[in-house]
């Protein structure tokens, strides 16, 4: 299985994002999206999100120490942080949303504002289906070739069932498990 191109949407740039009033004082705009392989660059429900309510800063000022919450959206979060939010402390791919939505360039997955607004509104209810199925297909590329390989599907299924490397299935049950998702077709 490979990643088909992501869906650009508003000429391949990222639009306009305003922060609830009083809180930033410039709006944040980026040119592309840094990350590799491009994405779905313009959510069409993420301005909606941002101006309908103040809930999306509030919960990522809230991830911030108290001294610094004035400068959120010229912050970022720590990737531990991000991974105290109750939608992601049970998620067995946390780790992988973590480092799929973050434009860190150190590598270690923190998020910005930008990046926060972008894994809410990727997770919404009114992402479109080409929206959820992108970054499904980008977590679940664990080592991030553009294909889902027997070893991503490996990982994969070591997660949902909740195995690590000392207890897992069987090889021959891993493989009738992998042939079954490979011939799937939709």
């Amino acid at each position: 299985v490979t990643a088909g191109p992501p869906v650009a949407r508003g000429g391949g740039r990222r639009g306009r994002v305003l922060a609830p009033r009083g809180r930033c004082r410039e709006p944040v705009l980026a040119p592309r999206c840094p990350r590799p392989g491009g994405c779905p660059v313009l959510l069409p429900h993420r301005a909606a999100l941002v101006l309908a309510s103040s809930s999306a800063y509030k919960r990522f000022s809230e991830l911030l120490p108290k001294e610094q919450r004035d400068n959120a959206c010229s912050l970022r979060v720590p990737k531990s942080r991000i991974l105290t939010l109750p939608e992601l402390r049970a998620n067995p791919f946390q780790h992988r949303i973590c480092r799929v939505f973050s434009t860190s360039e150190d590598g270690d997955d923190s998020m910005s504002f930008e990046d926060f607004l972008d894994m809410l509104s990727a997770f919404s209810d009114s992402a479109t289906p080409e929206i959820k199925s992108h970054y499904a297909f980008r977590i679940f590329d664990f080592d991030e070739d553009g294909t889902l390989s027997r070893k991503d599907l490996e990982k994969l299924v070591n997660c949902l069932t909740g195995q690590g490397e000392e207890v897992s299935l069987s090889n021959a049950e891993m493989e009738q498990l992998i042939e079954n998702v490979r011939t799937i077709r939709l």
